[in-house]
């Protein structure tokens, strides 16, 4: 394992797309190559990662972090988040008051803010506000209710430091959006005061994955229903997978804060994503959501290498300042 592994399998899928879009052309018409071996590379590493245990698909995943441009641009401090290790990730060039709460994907299995530090250094960047990057516990040796009780611990800390509610936005992709959306329930019926708003990335709300592209997509994306469902035994644990702290699509979402929702419209979890959206209107909840064309699962979390990732970032950024700016007098939200 490690980096000779990592490497061999670049090679590997880089030379079978080539051969591959040589015969029939690209797998999406706006694919280019380099996204496509990209997403392919992606995929032969989670069928490999995900018939490791846990602490080895974890360490498979740091290894894969690398140094970028964005990284550099920003000051990083570890902090005790009330209890639960954490990150800021502040611009160099002065940052607002606001803080980005992020919540890292990983299906509650693996992620932190080494993996995601780059998109969340981007984010810090993208929004001028400090960005606080959460390393929750993890399954399966910390299942539910672990990583949401570690999510309502964090925003109690910052709120306890003198940061008004009106000044956070939740953001996080994958698992990190699900989460986002069930500490934003577990709040509301503790009846502590809520953040701004949320803008997820692709959140999984369904964690019996019962929707249609979950199966649909599965050509296209970097994962499958199975790799899923198998991450999913290890966070739901003994519990009802159906409880709405795990699986927030069963959740009630009246009062909630506004929420952005990001999907691609060729992943897995474009379902869970359309559907939350659907279920928050429902419920009065003002909902936004946003379907990117071509794209698979976590694009933005591909780097400034990619056009796609970058214009992703850009548009996320856009709607985290736009729900931080909704406490002032007078604003709207866009």
């Amino acid at each position: 394992m490690g980096l000779p592994t990592i490497l061999s399998t670049l090679i590997g899928t880089s030379l079978t797309t080539g051969v591959r879009r040589l015969k029939r052309g690209p797998l999406r018409p706006g694919w280019s190559f380099k996204f496509e071996a990209t997403v392919a590379f992606m995929r032969a590493t989670n069928e490999r990662v995900s018939k490791l245990g846990a602490a080895e698909q974890r360490a498979e995943m740091e290894q894969m972090s690398v140094p970028s441009p964005a990284l550099k641009r920003v000051r990083r401090e570890q902090v005790d988040a009330g209890g639960v290790p954490a990150e800021w990730f502040i611009p160099r060039e002065g940052a607002s008051d606001s803080v980005v709460l992020y919540l890292h994907g990983g299906s509650y299995v693996f992620g932190s803010t080494r993996t995601h530090g780059d998109l969340i250094a981007r984010i810090a960047l993208g929004t001028g506000a400090r960005a606080l990057g959460l390393n929750y516990r993890l399954a399966p040796e910390h299942p539910f209710p672990a990583p949401v009780e570690d999510t309502v611990a964090a925003y109690r800390w910052l709120l306890s430091t003198g940061v008004k509610p009106e000044q956070v936005a939740f953001c996080g992709d994958s698992a990190g959006g699900g989460l986002a959306i069930a500490a934003l329930v577990s709040l509301r019926d503790a009846g502590v005061p809520l953040p701004a708003g949320a803008v997820l990335i692709a959140p999984w709300v369904d964690l019996e994955c019962s929707g249609e592209s979950v199966v649909a997509h599965e050509r296209f994306d970097w994962g499958d229903k199975r790799m899923l469902l198998h991450w999913a035994k290890w966070y739901v644990g003994n519990a009802d997978v159906r409880n709405p702290l795990i699986s927030p699509w069963y959740a009630d979402l009246r009062g909630l804060p506004p929420l952005f929702v990001h999907v691609g419209s060729a992943e897995l979890q474009h379902d869970d994503g359309v559907r939350i959206i659907e279920k928050a209107r429902t419920a009065g909840v003002r909902a936004h959501l946003e379907v990117w064309p071509e794209m698979v699962h976590n694009f933005q979390t591909f780097g400034e290498g990619f056009p796609e990732a970058v214009r992703g970032t850009a548009k996320l950024c856009e709607h985290l300042r736009s729900v931080l700016r909704q406490s002032a007098p007078g604003s709207a939200l866009a």
